[in-house]
This record gives C-alpha cells, sequence and structure tokens, in this order.
C-alpha cells in the first residue's frame, strides 16, 4: 500500500468516529495501517500536523471550493450561511469541534479562507477594518464555542420531574427559557442563527 497523507487521514477521522478525538493517537494509526511509526512521521512531523490535515478534511465536506463574496447578496447572509456550514461541518464529527478549533489557519487554508474572505466583504460593504474584525472573529469565535457546547453537553439537559422542579426552584428565569424553547419548538439550529443575528447586524 502507498502511504499517502490522505491515506493517513482518512484511517485518522475513523479512528474520530468511532473513539472521539482521545481515540486518535499514532499507535492506534500505525495499528490501523499495519505500518511502523516511522511511516506516519515521515508525513507529518508530530500530531499538531495531523489534527490540521483532519480539520481540514472535516472542513472540506462543507466548504469545498470557498471563494469570496460574489456581492449578489448582503455580505451577512453570505457570512451566516458559511458559518451554518462551518458549525454543521464540526458537527458531522464526534469532537470535530475540537479538532477544528484547534487547528491553525497557515495548517488548515479553509479557515484562512473563510476569515480573510469574511473580512474582506465586510470592509467592500462599508465597514472600517477594526469593525469588520470584531463583527468576523466574534461570529467565528461564537461558532466554534457553540459547536464545543453542543458536542460536550450532550444529555446535560435530560432531567426527570424531581431534578426539573428543583432546577426551576433554583434557576427559575433560565427554566422559563427552557419551557419557552421547547414549547416553540426552537431548535439548536434556530439558537445559533439567532446569537449570528446579534452578533452581524
Amino acid at each position: 500500500m502507498t502511504l499517502d497523507t490522505g491515506k493517513i487521514t482518512d484511517a485518522a477521522l475513523d479512528l474520530l468516529r468511532e473513539e472521539g478525538l482521545d481515540g486518535v493517537t499514532f499507535r492506534k494509526l500505525t495499528a490501523r495501517l499495519n505500518v511502523k511509526a516511522p511511516a506516519i512521521y515521515w508525513r507529518f512531523a508530530g500530531k499538531q500536523e495531523l489534527l490540521e490535515a483532519m480539520a481540514e478534511a472535516i472542513l472540506a465536506t462543507r466548504l469545498a471550493g470557498l471563494g469570496p463574496h460574489d456581492g449578489r447578496e448582503p455580505w451577512q447572509d453570505w457570512f451566516t450561511d458559511l458559518l451554518h456550514r462551518l458549525r454543521q461541518a464540526m458537527l458531522d464529527y464526534p469532537d470535530g469541534a475540537r479538532v477544528v478549533t484547534g487547528a491553525r489557519p497557515q495548517g488548515t487554508p479553509t479557515l484562512g479562507l473563510l476569515a480573510e474572505h469574511a473580512l474582506s466583504a465586510a470592509v467592500t460593504a462599508g465597514l472600517d477594518l477594526a469593525d469588520a474584525a470584531a463583527r468576523v472573529f466574534t461570529a467565528l469565535h461564537f461558532t466554534y464555542g457553540r459547536a464545543i457546547e453542543e458536542q460536550d453537553s450532550t444529555g446535560a439537559s435530560i432531567m426527570d420531574d424531581t431534578a426539573r422542579a428543583e432546577f426551576a426552584a433554583q434557576f427559575p428565569t433560565v427554566a422559563r427559557v427552557l419551557r419557552h424553547s421547547t414549547e416553540k419548538s426552537v431548535t439548536a439550529r434556530d439558537a445559533f442563527d439567532a446569537g449570528l443575528q446579534l452578533i452581524l447586524r
């Protein structure tokens, strides 16, 4: 088997799907690929480089061919769509958000392009650079944090009647918000979108 970066990355993503980020180790990767460690280190100098290749592959599932804003719609709408796609790409893999947020833009070109094109679109629309940067990076960090919270907090809202009553007594306003969200069928995507609108508009 010719062992290239793509095969190694695919095997690492398989481990990520099966065991989460903590299960992605060079030891397990060499066993899966039936190779010795130097075969992997020949392609990746260390785990950071491997994680960045994984992040780029994760992002490519939803953001392949990312290009600049073409001006046919408001830049906020265009950027909002990209951020929804970014969130979904991270949620497609267990711990996908942890993989992507730990990546450096120079090792994960799609991350760099996302910020570059968004900043350029905001400046072209008339924002000064500081305002554009505040909106773009706040929206990006909100997206990362939201995805991490969604992946790390699964099951946190499941309570029996006794626990729910105790929670409502201790945090009545929070409980009202949760009841309202349930009654109105507010999804995680809806809540994410509402946050983006606050930041970008």
